[in-house]
């Protein structure tokens, strides 16, 4: 077991575990700038079970997975909040040494980083527009049956970009399971079911609001097939942008 500091950058959205109920994976970079993934953190919507949210900074205390061979994974047992959230710029400056492309990520067997996209477009679909799940549950503190929030919204939405800086990529389209997708979709959908206007709506957001600002991808892969998602986003003013040159990789 090992103490580290790690600087929280990915809430991914809830997902459901034969082990661990609903859990919630976690991503940063500890105080030497090396990513870890981090789980399991439970989850129930109602219950405040995880008290930091990304920028925040937490003390960990873990050890080597139970059956995850990713080489920045890891289980955490216990976590602290530290209380101590960095602004935008200052994060910029931890990620700014980190900037990669998916190309490079392969070629060195990562699982965990974070890139520079150039976007091309944004592709929203809504499979279904029920919040709450069709089973009932009896509430404890009330007489009567009530229906349960679906956890994980059913919205899918894929980025299509190329990395940049490498000129090996010939162009990615991904999907983005970041936790903020999922609660936009939540609040949405508390007030509107037409599929067309919540794909408008989701776009207006996660792609005409994004290519105005400095995006960065944190990218990461899927436990069973090893494919590539993008699990958080960064996006801070573009007044915040590095010197030329900063995104050619070697």
């Amino acid at each position: 077991m090992t103490t580290e500091q790690i600087l929280v950058l990915v809430r991914a959205i809830p997902e459901k575990s034969n082990k661990y109920g609903y859990r919630v994976c976690v991503a940063g970079i500890n105080d030497d700038s090396e990513w870890r993934r981090l789980y399991p953190f439970k989850f129930e919507y109602g219950k405040k079970l995880i008290d930091f949210t990304k920028k925040d900074q937490i003390e960990v205390k873990i050890t080597e997975p139970d059956n995850d061979k990713r080489s920045e994974s890891r289980k955490v047992l216990e976590h602290k909040n530290l209380h101590n959230s960095l602004s935008d710029k200052d994060i910029l400056h931890r990620i700014t040494p980190l900037i990669t492309s998916i190309e490079l990520l392969q070629e060195n067997k990562a699982s965990l980083g974070v890139i520079k996209p150039i976007v091309e477009d944004c592709i929203v679909k809504v499979h279904d527009t029920k919040l709450f799940d069709e089973q009932v549950y009896f509430s404890m503190t009330s007489d009567f049956l009530e229906k349960r929030e679906k956890v994980k919204i059913p919205i899918e939405l894929r980025y299509v970009f190329k990395c940049s800086g490498e000129p090996k990529c010939k162009g990615h389209k991904i999907i983005l399971i970041d936790w903020e997708l999922n609660e936009l979709a939540r609040n949405l959908l508390k007030k509107e079911n037409n599929k067309e206007v919540l794909e408008s709506k989701i776009k207006v957001k996660f792609y005409d609001f994004m290519i105005k600002r400095d995006l960065y991808f944190f990218m990461g892969t899927y436990f069973k097939y090893g494919t590539w998602m993008i699990i958080g986003l960064f996006y801070p003013e573009k007044s915040l942008v590095q010197q030329k040159g900063l995104f050619e990789f070697g």
